[in-house]
């Protein structure tokens, strides 16, 4: 478990970095009408490639096999280079989706044993605190590479970046298993205090929602809608559109929200072979196609698939759509 003083630094650290994406060095990212950064990342007319990575919920090991996975060889200009390496360096660009906390496969038992501790006011009991070591150390992880390369790595806000657990700005209490959503805002309180609940949320609110790319589109769910390009930008000032990015159901979202909602981005048409991914709701196998197959959801929790996006080709499904798991755990 991350330290107060770790963790105080990481997420404070982390706030800094995401309220500073702003000025010619992060064109990327437009200022919302209030002056802030906007909810919208544009790397339309972006050359590196790019690593889409579905829903983390709490597998530390994920990260840790992503960033291992060796995405270059020696045929690539460079020579051979680990995804850590190739982002280092400024040659690849690393996009999650959302949803760093809360275990979703095998766990089961955990969660019910931790809403026994729960009910009994036992808030940082051993099952919430080994569902939160996991959590923890891999936000951390993932706040430490955007301090270090801000410009080469991307979180996406999703539906369970809400420590608070509230009701309100897009965002719903979250309850899946058991009550998920607020046994962990009481553990935060409890075991690290309010000043470390307050800057977790800080750092959700700073998170954008929307990745506007060359060969792809990225939010954390299907949109409701279709939207247009001031909307993401400051989708923060509209619960519906932060609601419309983050928590659609399959089977909810209007006809050719997606498309739409890119051809809203685009000044010239939709580029052929041009796609909208995400995550939020699970697949069985490797991707599962919606709208037409525009919109592609790639979320698997039983695996651990990365989608390799290259500048200069449209994606192929069967081909890049990679598994970096560790064969000893397969």
């Amino acid at each position: 478990m991350p330290t107060y003083d770790e963790f105080f630094e990481v997420l404070n650290e982390a706030s800094e970095v995401l309220d500073s994406e702003r000025g010619k060095a992060f064109e990327y990212r437009p200022l919302s009408s209030d002056g802030k950064p906007g909810s919208l990342l544009d790397f339309h007319e972006d050359q590196l490639p790019l690593l889409v990575v579905p829903d983390f919920h709490a597998r530390p090991y994920f990260l840790l096999n992503i960033l291992e996975h060796q995405i270059f060889d020696e045929a690539d200009l460079g020579g051979a280079a680990t995804v850590f390496e190739a982002v280092a360096q400024g040659r690849l660009r690393l996009l999650c989706v959302g949803d760093i906390l809360h275990t979703e496969r095998g766990t089961r038992e955990r969660w019910a044993a931790a809403y026994i501790e729960f009910l009994k006011e036992i808030y940082t009991g051993p099952s919430i605190s080994a569902e939160m070591q996991e959590g923890l150390c891999l936000l951390c992880a993932l706040l430490v590479l955007k301090k270090e390369f801000p410009s080469y790595v991307h979180i996406l806000k999703g539906n369970h970046e809400n420590i608070l657990n509230e009701n309100g700005g897009g965002d719903f209490a979250f309850k899946k298993f058991v009550d998920e959503g607020e046994m962990c805002r009481c553990f935060i309180q409890e075991y690290y205090g309010d000043d470390i609940l307050y800057l977790m949320n800080c750092v959700e609110k700073g998170l954008p929602l929307f990745y506007f790319g060359k060969q792809c589109s990225v939010s954390h769910a299907e949109p409701m809608r279709a939207f247009g390009r001031q909307e993401l930008i400051d989708a923060r000032q509209n619960e519906e559109v932060v609601r419309g990015l983050i928590w659609t159901n399959n089977g909810e979202a209007e006809e050719k929200s997606a498309r739409v909602t890119v051809q809203n981005l685009f000044d010239a048409g939709v580029p052929k072979g041009y796609l909208y991914l995400g995550g939020h709701r699970p697949v069985q196998g490797n991707y599962k196609l919606l709208q037409d197959g525009f919109y592609i959801q790639i979320h698997n929790p039983g695996k651990q698939n990365v989608v390799f996006v290259q500048p200069d080709k449209s994606i192929d499904l069967e081909s890049d759509i990679i598994n970096v798991a560790n064969k000893e755990m397969l």
